[in-house]
């Protein structure tokens, strides 16, 4: 894959701009103007001025500092590009979170190079830590290494998830939890999937399961999770994001899909389909 990538000058060019598109954006977070807030996937899932005003101020830049580049925006942002090269941006992860001042929330910051995950920030505006991951290079939080846990026994792992806005959906994933809540120390949710896999990255969690995900919640989470010594896999079709440290990580699988073939075979194709 080495050969693949862009040279390290170039890669630590978009880290140190994705740093601070995340800061500028984060000062968007911390001033609260969230204007009326609507609703897009449900009555439950809301967006505010603030998530809109944090992706329009780091698209402006980006189209301005990277014309060629390609955009992938939560808030409708899909811009084609020519370099090889895509931000994926999810301006405000954790609306809900923000809108109650519920303390997990972020703006998550992606890039791709030929669809391979090569930067990552995940600025938790909530905490003021900043989750920074650039390919072949160690992440940092706030500029210090961070490390996955070295937990190899699922039996004691802590595991992080989320749940979709539409009752139906959340109602099969729970019930995908509850096969695997015997099988764990405990459950944490959080309401941020970008700050739950940061907390796999840091060793505040040892794994995170959820599906229903789309790419921008999870595209800069995962070079975090990989830059800290840990596996994270997306796959697009369920939605489904997965990540541990190495160590768990095959018992972690086998019980996931487990749970979800139990949870198909007692609720039908609707659970089979998140």
């Amino acid at each position: 894959m080495s050969s693949l990538l862009p040279n390290p000058g170039e890669l630590s060019e978009l880290h140190d701009l994705a740093i601070d598109l995340a800061n500028q954006a984060g000062e968007v977070h911390l001033r609260r103007e969230t204007g009326d807030v609507d609703s897009k996937s449900s009555a439950t899932d809301p967006v505010s001025n603030v998530d809109r005003e944090s992706e329009r101020l780091i698209v402006t830049a980006l189209r301005q500092l990277r014309p060629q580049d390609a955009i992938l925006g939560e808030e409708d942002t899909s811009i084609q590009g020519t370099s090889g090269f895509r931000w994926v941006i999810d301006p405000l992860d954790g609306t809900v979170n923000y809108l109650y001042e519920f303390p997990s929330h972020a703006v998550s910051i992606g890039v791709e190079f030929k669809e391979i995950p090569v930067i990552g920030v995940v600025f938790d505006t909530a905490l003021d830590e900043l989750h920074a991951s650039q390919v072949r290079k160690h992440s940092t939080r706030n500029g210090r290494e961070i490390q996955v846990n070295s937990c190899s026994d699922l039996s004691v792992a802590l595991l992080g998830t989320g749940f979709a806005y539409q009752p139906a959906v959340r109602r099969s994933q729970a019930m995908i939890i509850t096969e695997l809540i015997s099988q764990v120390r405990d459950i944490r949710r959080s309401g941020s999937c970008a700050v739950d896999l940061c907390s796999v990255a840091s060793g505040r969690l040892d794994a995170f399961y959820e599906t229903g995900v789309n790419w921008w919640d999870v595209a800069a989470g995962i070079q975090v999770v990989r830059g800290s010594g840990g596996i994270a896999t997306y796959e697009a079709d369920k939605k489904r994001i997965i990540a541990s440290g190495p160590n768990l990580w095959e018992e972690l699988n086998n019980a996931i899909n487990k749970a979800e073939v139990a949870n198909a075979s007692q609720f039908g194709s609707a659970s089979a389909n998140i």
